[in-house]
């Protein structure tokens, strides 16, 4: 089974778009246009746009100043052997059950019942990971999950009873703006906005493992819920600036490690060196430090100072402990 196909090539996918936009209704050229820039590259209208209309393809038809499809109705791409073979793999991942049903997980085993699995999840080893990850297969923890998810679809406020890490029983309006994992913890948690009388209290980063119950709320809110919003009430001012080496393959571990975190990464030729920017939920201050320290000497922090005396601070008092 070839891993490379053509029809996950972006000019197939482009192409799909603009048939199935004028298969019913005629559509401009600049309409034409505009969906080769969006979905391909910008000088993709020279090379796409002739071949549709009486070139190789020859797949529309002008009509006036409009284009039509000369195929009847949409297309719609079959399943490839590939395709299945990851759904395949996917369905035997006990986490599958938070976003699936059962019955859709049985009709699906039941299709793909002769179909060998692109990969099986005991290949992989995480190390340098927490042993105490979520329970996956906990009733209680697959209906939290999946109430918070139906929230975080339909936009909707959710009343979530919580324990927090210090044990204390918290209970709230929220509206779940982000679902993410961590491979690491082997953990999932909710970013949100909490709210009091349809108004943002503050942002708060629940751990969908300590939830207790979900429920309907009766709040309403008349925002527009933006994940920008969110990100821009949370993100920290300066990104933190990190030297790493080019040693012990330390650049494939720090993009592994930092996933998870907005970053961009540049070659200095120079010093043979890579310089990554991060940019970091300011919650997760002290999770990015402790990843930080233990990569070691491979890793030389370069700012931001407010950073960087956080991280000597550290450091220092780590120091002092393993004197006593």
């Amino acid at each position: 089974m070839e891993l490379f196909s053509e029809i996950y090539n972006c000019y197939y996918n482009v192409i799909t778009k603009i048939l199935n936009t004028c298969s019913n209704t005629p559509i401009s050229k600049e309409d034409i246009s505009k969906i080769i820039k969006d979905n391909a590259f910008c000088e993709s209208a020279f090379y796409i746009f002739p071949k549709l209309i009486d070139g190789d393809w020859n797949l529309i038809t002008q009509d006036k100043e409009k284009f039509v499809s000369k195929l009847k109705g949409t297309i719609k791409r079959p399943v490839t052997l590939l395709e299945k073979a990851w759904l395949k793999s996917l369905i035997q991942d006990k986490r599958i059950s938070l976003f699936l049903k059962d019955e859709q997980i049985r009709v699906l085993d039941e299709y793909l019942s002769e179909i060998e699995p692109l990969f099986n999840v005991n290949d992989f080893y995480n190390y340098d990971t927490f042993s105490d990850g979520d329970d996956y297969e906990n009733p209680e923890y697959i209906r939290n999950f999946r109430s918070i998810l139906s929230a975080f679809k339909s936009k909707q406020a959710v009343t979530i009873s919580f324990e927090s890490s210090k044990g204390n029983r918290i209970t709230g309006n929220y509206i779940p703006v982000k679902i993410e994992y961590s491979n690491k913890n082997d953990k999932f948690r909710v970013h949100t906005f909490r709210i009091y009388h349809g108004k943002i209290r503050n942002t708060e980063i629940i751990n969908i493992g300590r939830v207790k119950s979900v429920q309907a709320s009766k709040e309403s809110f008349n925002f527009s819920l933006n994940i920008d919003i969110y990100e821009k009430i949370n993100k920290c001012k300066e990104p933190v600036v990190i030297e790493i080496s080019d040693e012990r393959n330390a650049l494939e571990r720090c993009m592994l490690n930092f996933a998870s975190f907005q970053k961009h990464t540049e070659y200095h030729k120079d010093t043979q060196k890579y310089i990554t920017y991060i940019y970091y939920d300011m919650k997760d201050e002290t999770e990015l430090l402790i990843r930080i320290l233990s990569f070691g000497p491979v890793i030389k922090v370069l700012g931001p100072d407010r950073f960087l005396n956080i991280l000597k601070k550290r450091i220092k008092r780590q120091v002092e402990l393993m004197e006593i």
